[in-house]
């Protein structure tokens, strides 16, 4: 049985119920290939009761009759002609771990120009790759986890729910949005950007959109983009980094390439950070990069290192310091770009931080390198424990290559905001709710990541 796409096109998912009750199910084992729905399978379709009607939908996720569903956006299928097609997809409603402020005594003073993130959102699959099966399949003696995508997941997915979770953060409207950028090297079109998919959803038209590509750095390359723009026009605009990372089976890369999202609405009306300055750092240094036409990319190996990572990042890092006048001792939080779990502790040792301001902000330990969209869900996950007045570095890299360095102070409202908060990050990437995580097989990962 195949849903057809036309009832989930996403100028269709607002008028959907958002939460609901299993009331009948079927498992599908066999599939046309109308949208590719056979390389879905199995995949569950059920009745949905909601409040005032039944609904026939996909469902992402093992459910029983009587369970309780709400709904994401999800990438329903792909016609013929490589078309993309994205609706309402149910999943299991659930209890999630929540933020927790970490108490702070320390009260800076804010910037006159309040201009900074009114809101923020992330999305990470719940599927997970034990590394230790590479250990069998090509013998590399590797430990820790990765993220990759369900059957309904892909680049443009992960940009739509992180950014309705930051409007939803945010208390802002989608059509009051005025300017969408999206960072990204996976997008799913060559040629159609992904923040047109997420203006459709958003239902704003009057707003500029864009794609940006700086291999890992073009999500913090959106923020500033989109602070500018606030800066100078007003309103609201919404920064996304949005990747579903690619390494080629056996290759250095496989170990590391994780999937996720992460979205923040800049605005200028009670923020709950300020952005108080930015820097930027770029030479053209070959360490990474994928040739037209090529699925996967390429690497210099031990070269990504030095002189590629650390003389960017630190020189970002030293430039906004000595631009602000600030010294490592004067932040509370950094986050650096996490190619692996090494070069973030190196190069924030190397700068004079320590651990205590480094460590919040790791997140590949658990999902791997989500490329544009990893120092910004380090920033996130920050966000989540920082209290008021507290000052934040966060310093991303692309290679290519650059880094952009971005100072912001947590503001008081960040506190009353943070209790809307229904899932906090530490959630999202796994470090907590560990049960509610999947894990596949090398084949599953393999076909999900459109590899096989």
């Amino acid at each position: 049985m195949t849903v057809a796409p036309k009832f989930f096109r996403l100028n269709n998912f607002e008028n959907v119920e958002k939460k609901g009750e299993i009331y009948s199910k079927t498992k599908i084992s066999v599939a046309s290939n109308l949208f590719q729905y056979n390389r879905k399978v199995p995949y569950i379709t059920a009745l949905i009761k909601t409040s005032d009607k039944l609904v026939f939908g996909l469902v992402d996720g093992e459910i029983e009759i009587g369970d309780k569903v709400k709904t994401r956006v999800g990438k329903i299928g792909i016609s013929k002609l490589g078309l993309h097609f994205y609706g309402a997809v149910w999943e299991p409603e659930k209890e999630f771990s929540k933020p927790t402020m970490q108490e702070s005594k320390i009260k800076r003073k804010l910037p006159k120009e309040k201009v900074g993130i009114m809101g923020y959102g992330v999305y990470v699959p719940g599927y997970r790759l034990d590394l230790a099966t590479l250990n069998k399949v090509w013998g590399k003696e590797v430990k820790g986890t990765k993220s990759f995508p369900g059957n309904f997941d892909d680049q443009a997915s992960y940009a739509c729910n992180s950014g309705l979770s930051a409007l939803k953060y945010a208390e802002v409207k989608g059509e009051e949005i005025k300017i969408i950028e999206v960072g990204s090297e996976s997008k799913v079109y060559a040629v159609k950007p992904t923040a047109s998919i997420v203006a459709g959803l958003l239902k704003t038209e009057d707003c500029f959109a864009a794609d940006l590509e700086f291999a890992c750095k073009a999500g913090t390359q959106a923020i500033v983009n989109t602070f500018n723009f606030v800066k100078t026009n007003g309103g609201y605009g919404l920064g996304i980094g949005a990747d579903s990372a690619q390494g080629a089976p056996g290759d250095e890369l496989e170990l590391t390439a994780g999937d996720g999202g992460g979205a923040f609405v800049i605005g200028d009306k009670n923020p709950i950070a300020v952005i108080e300055g930015f820097s930027s750092y770029t030479t053209d240094t070959i360490d990474f990069w994928r040739n037209d036409g090529e699925k996967f990319p390429k690497h210099a190996g031990r070269f990504s290192g030095d002189p590629a990572f650390y003389k960017h990042t630190i020189n970002a890092a030293k430039s906004l310091m000595e631009k602000l006048n600030l010294k490592p001792k004067d932040f509370d939080y950094v986050i650096f770009h996490q190619p692996n779990g090494k070069f973030p502790r190196v190069v924030g040792k190397k700068l004079g931080f320590t651990p205590e301001q480094v460590e919040p902000g790791i997140v590949f330990d658990w999902i791997g390198n989500t490329y544009s969209a990893n120092s910004l869900l380090g920033l996130a996950k920050v966000l989540d424990i920082a209290s008021p007045y507290q000052r934040i570095l966060i310093v991303s890299y692309g290679s290519g290559s650059g880094s952009d360095a971005i100072s912001l102070i947590t503001t008081p409202e960040i506190e009353e905001k943070r209790k809307k908060i229904e899932r906090s990050v530490k959630s999202w990437i796994g470090e907590e709710d560990k049960d509610n995580l999947i894990f596949g097989d090398y084949g599953l990962y393999l076909k999900n990541k459109g590899i096989i």
